[in-house]
């Protein structure tokens, strides 16, 4: 080990430089989206809360809410309708339509007691107008608002980050018997030593989240290959409207609130998706085995007839399913509740922390290197 510290060090400089702009990126605009609902509801009340004098939730409401969104929005197509999960929050229709010509994203807000629309706004929006400063967090997180192709690369990123994680581990442990030193902040205060265990020591306390965040980050950013890549050692199934044949419907002759009533109570649905395409609306209900604050058990009601095509959990039958069932709920931090949503967002300011420290002791011993 000790002959290859040289290499492990000239990797952990550059792959610090190199990427720590994009690490950082990553860490603030994901600390943010850890809490977007929330940050969402404080910006927006106007279009996340109903009004105070509404009643409670109605079924008839989300077709009305659908009606007034294609009235108000022409060509409106939804993707994910979200219901309210607490009082007074609103109906979040999420799809695309025109809007100047041109097809874009929008999401919709309507008031779950009469349907009435709220408001709307353009997803993928590079604007700081408090409508759009969620979404935009969250875009940036994502693709930076750019394209498909840059999701891919931050998902390099992370495979190198994950890399380097093993690495790092390396060089802030150079023997065994002095791990406990890798925790500890010593030095006096300026000194380059201090700087170095400012960089050292937090990121070893954070070093289990942040190489959770670096895996997770991989396996979502590259969905398909990191299925094809688990399947060498477990099987992994698709969702079920992917193996249902097409049978286009133009005109469902069943009702979003006949479907709900098919499935469950309405305070047991968290969200639906029409798929005429498929001829089914896909309706997620809450579920004991659900691992985040998502409704993960997805029944599919027939369009025309109203039955229950297919029902599945997205934690799957097997290993590798359950695999993927743990991404989503391990990034956002919602599988461990409100503490690890909390450790995630610390998570990712320990990482802006670490890009940044890396930079200055890169920066001091290359000037402490010069000759005089």
């Amino acid at each position: 080990m000790r002959a290859a510290r040289p290499a492990i060090r000239l990797w952990h400089r550059w792959f610090g430089l190199l990427a720590g702009i994009w690490l950082l990126l990553l860490a603030v605009t994901g600390s943010a989206i850890t809490y977007y609902d929330e940050l969402d509801r404080a910006l927006n009340p106007d279009l996340r809360s109903a009004p105070a004098a509404g009643g409670p939730a109605d079924p008839a409401a989300m077709s009305k809410a659908l009606a007034a969104t294609e009235a108000a929005l022409p060509g409106f197509s939804s993707r994910h309708i979200d219901l309210p999960d607490r009082a007074r929050e609103s109906i979040w229709l999420i799809g695309s339509a025109e809007v100047d010509g041109a097809r874009t994203g929008v999401q919709a807000f309507a008031d779950p007691s009469t349907g009435d629309l709220l408001g709307w706004r353009e997803s993928g929006v590079w604007s700081l107008h408090r409508h759009h400063i969620p979404d935009l967090l969250y875009g940036l997180h994502v693709d930076l608002l750019v394209a498909p192709w840059v999701t891919w690369a931050f998902g390099l990123v992370s495979l190198l980050w994950l890399i380097d994680h093993g690495l790092a581990l390396a060089l802030a442990i150079p023997r065994l018997s002095l791990w406990a030193d890798a925790f500890k902040l010593k030095g006096r205060a300026g000194s380059l030593r201090r700087l170095f265990d400012w960089h050292r020591a937090p990121g070893m306390w954070a070093w289990p989240v942040t190489a959770v965040l670096a895996l997770t980050g991989v396996t979502l950013a590259w969905p398909d290959d990191s299925r094809d890549a688990v399947r060498w050692v477990a099987p992994v199934s698709e969702r079920l409207d992917f193996t249902l044949p097409d049978r286009p419907v133009a005109t469902p002759s069943v009702t979003v609130e006949q479907a709900f009533a098919t499935v469950a109570p309405l305070d047991q649905i968290d969200s639906f998706r029409p798929q005429p395409d498929k001829g089914v609306y896909a309706v997620r209900t809450f579920d004991p085995r659900d691992l985040d604050y998502q409704g993960r058990l997805w029944t599919y009601v027939d369009m025309t007839t109203g039955a229950i095509v297919a029902r599945r959990h997205d934690n799957g039958d097997g290993a590798g399913d359950a695999f993927f069932a743990w991404q989503y709920p391990l990034h956002s931090g919602q599988a461990f509740g409100e503490v690890g949503r909390a450790l995630v967002f610390l998570g990712g300011v320990v990482t802006a922390a670490l890009s940044w420290t890396g930079v200055l002791l890169w920066w001091r011993r290359r000037r402490r290197s010069r000759p005089a």
